[in-house]
This record gives C-alpha cells, sequence and structure tokens, in this order.
C-alpha cells in the first residue's frame, strides 16, 4: 500500500483532461517524492489542480502578485492554507500544485515533445518546490532541474 497520496481535481469548466494525463501527475508526483524519501515509512499527501490559463492567472496575481498566467504554481502546506479546501492530515500534507493545461499543451508543441511530458515535468517541477527546492540561483537550478530530469528519465525510460 502506497503511503503517497496524490489528490487531483479538474476544473471542467476551464478545462477538458482526460484519464491519461490524471494518472501521468499522479505517477509523476508519487516518483518524486519516492526518490525523495517519501513512501513507505514516510507518508505525503499532495492536491494538485488541473485548470485553466484564467484561474492560474488569478492564483498568480493573488499569492504572487504576478498578473499573469503561468504553467504551474505551487502552494506549501500551512495552517491557514485554503487553496483548494481539502480534508488532509496536517503530519502528512505538503501542498498544493496548480497546473495549466492550455499553457502544458504550448509547452509542449514549442519543444516539439509529448504532452504528458511536459505535464509530468510540471508536476515534477511544482512538487519540487512545495519541498523547498528552488531554481533562484545557478546552484539551486543545477539541483533542481537534474532531479526534474532524473524523474522524467525514470518515468519515461524504456
Amino acid at each position: 500500500m502506497t503511503t503517497i497520496q496524490v489528490e487531483i481535481e479538474v476544473d471542467e469548466a476551464s478545462t477538458f483532461v482526460d484519464a491519461e494525463s490524471i494518472r501521468t501527475v499522479e505517477r509523476a508526483i508519487q516518483t518524486i517524492l519516492g526518490r525523495e524519501g517519501f513512501g513507505d515509512h514516510r507518508h505525503a499527501s499532495v492536491t494538485v489542480l488541473l485548470t485553466g490559463d484564467a484561474r492560474l492567472r488569478e492564483l498568480n496575481r493573488e499569492f504572487a502578485g504576478e498578473d499573469h498566467a503561468t504553467d504551474v504554481l505551487s502552494f506549501a502546506a500551512e495552517p491557514s492554507d485554503g487553496f483548494p479546501i481539502v480534508d488532509q492530515d496536517p503530519d502528512d500534507y505538503l501542498g498544493d500544485i496548480a497546473i495549466s493545461i492550455p499553457q502544458t499543451e504550448r509547452q509542449a508543441r514549442d519543444k516539439n515533445q509529448p504532452f504528458v511530458r511536459e505535464l509530468s515535468m510540471l508536476a515534477i517541477h511544482g512538487t519540487l518546490h512545495i519541498l523547498g527546492y528552488d531554481h533562484a540561483t545557478a546552484d539551486e537550478e543545477r539541483i533542481m532541474f537534474g532531479k526534474t530530469d532524473e524523474a522524467l528519465d525514470e518515468l519515461f525510460a524504456g
């Protein structure tokens, strides 16, 4: 029995997400959390919102003070957190991630790579942020992007 729980909410009014994409996000987050030591003896829970550009813009404006849509936002768990509202064990709950499906599609097209790979990358990237990783400096970027690439290699091996 896995002790890494990923709750995924789809904003159906803003975007369409198929079952494969939902499984992709879940596998990506479970992979990176497993690589970071969560699993059998260290529980973890993450909530993901898959939505459209307008919702990401709204969240970016409200929480980061930036008035534009973005691809992914991460919210580390805090007692006063309220996005999205879920019933989680506070000892295991790591935080929330919001991903814009339309932006993910555009980025995948621009990079000439499969949508599921770009979606996985954003889920991993967001998860690393809620674990405290950042990419503000060259050293931080090397570490964070290295972890992302290793997790993607594991997910898409073969």
